[in-house]
């Protein structure tokens, strides 16, 4: 199991960049660089390295420094993983909103995969097809906590 969080107030620096957790303040002996899970504190990046399935939690207060709409999700080998996108509305600048998701993966027995929490650039709007791209804004992102547990193989 691994827990990391980021704090402090973070703006990423673009509406399709990645969140870098700063700090692993919980990580079991099996969650090391020798077992299933790499990962380097200040890092994006989560490397899964043996197959099983994972639970995958996240949450934070995000803001933009302008309204409009902010998008984050969970990104499997760089794909987004339907069911983990969080869209935010901001309505007044500087008013956060609290996103989260809890989903389960998995990772082939054989496999490996790299997970990462990122924003995403654009997002579909409207109640009825076609439905309208809308471009997201640029998140600030504070208190966030992302947890990969190992539930079985």
């Amino acid at each position: 199991m691994i827990q990391s969080v980021l704090e402090p107030i973070t703006i990423l620096s673009s509406n399709s960049s990645p969140i870098s957790f700063a700090n692993d303040d919980i990580r079991t002996r099996s969650a090391n660089c020798c077992n299933w899970l790499q990962h380097n504190e200040g890092s994006p990046l989560y490397k899964i390295l043996c197959g099983g399935i994972y639970e995958i939690s996240f949450n934070a207060n995000v803001t933009s420094s302008v309204e409009g709409t902010i998008a984050l999700g969970l990104y499997q080998d760089g794909v987004l993983i339907q069911g983990t996108e969080m869209i935010a509305q901001i309505t007044t600048t500087g008013d956060y909103v609290n996103i989260s998701f809890d989903k389960l993966i998995k990772v082939c027995c054989r496999g490996n995969a790299t997970l990462t929490i990122a924003s995403i650039p654009s997002i579909l709007t409207g109640d009825t097809p076609p439905s309208t791209t809308t471009i997201t804004e640029v998140p600030i992102i504070q208190n966030a906590n992302l947890s990969i547990v190992k539930k079985c193989q």
